[in-house]
């Protein structure tokens, strides 16, 4: 599983047990090398490394094996702060300025992930129809890695109206 650092001491440790293989020589002692440049990274910081293990003897005979390194990332993001509820006062425009700001930020949500990136995305359709300009609508904010595991969090955006319409002229006798 990917550690967010490269793995190095795992791999370092791998190369150095030959991937687990083993020889041996009835006229002398085997020397160990193998082909390890640099790991094939496919998303974030996990990916593979196929690398030859070359087991020779004093007398320039040579053995090949071959194995696979592999970094995987299976874990998704780690949601830091949690989206959180919004509500407004209705501005009789239908609040798009600030809805946007909130769907923009997701929430106020954070998240992260130690193998790579986060990437966000909700799933807002339209807010209700309550009465007048309001309307609410229920959120859910995803994070996605770079290698496309997720996890989401949610919250709902609310459009309220709390203000009793104004008197712009009085009732005359």
């Amino acid at each position: 599983e990917c550690d967010g650092a490269g793995n190095d001491a795992a791999l370092q440790a791998w190369l150095a047990n030959n991937a687990g293989a083993s020889a041996s020589d009835n006229c002398g002692s085997v020397n160990w090398a193998n082909d390890f440049n640099a790991l094939n990274y496919d998303c974030g910081a996990a990916g593979s490394v196929e690398v030859t293990f070359m087991a020779s003897d004093e007398c320039g005979n040579v053995s090949l094996t071959s194995a696979t390194f592999t970094i995987e990332d299976t874990t998704a993001p780690t949601i830091d702060v949690a989206a959180a509820d919004a509500t407004v006062e209705c501005d009789g425009s239908g609040n798009d300025a600030e809805l946007q700001a909130w769907l923009a930020n997701n929430g106020g949500a954070e998240a992260s992930d130690i193998c790579g990136g986060v990437t966000w995305s909700n799933d807002f359709a339209s807010l209700t129809d309550d009465c007048g300009a309001t309307g609410s609508a229920t959120v859910t904010f995803t994070a996605t890695d770079d290698c496309g595991n997720a996890t989401s969090t949610t919250a709902t955006f609310t459009i309220e109206d709390s203000i009793a319409p104004s008197m712009d002229l009085v009732a005359s006798n």
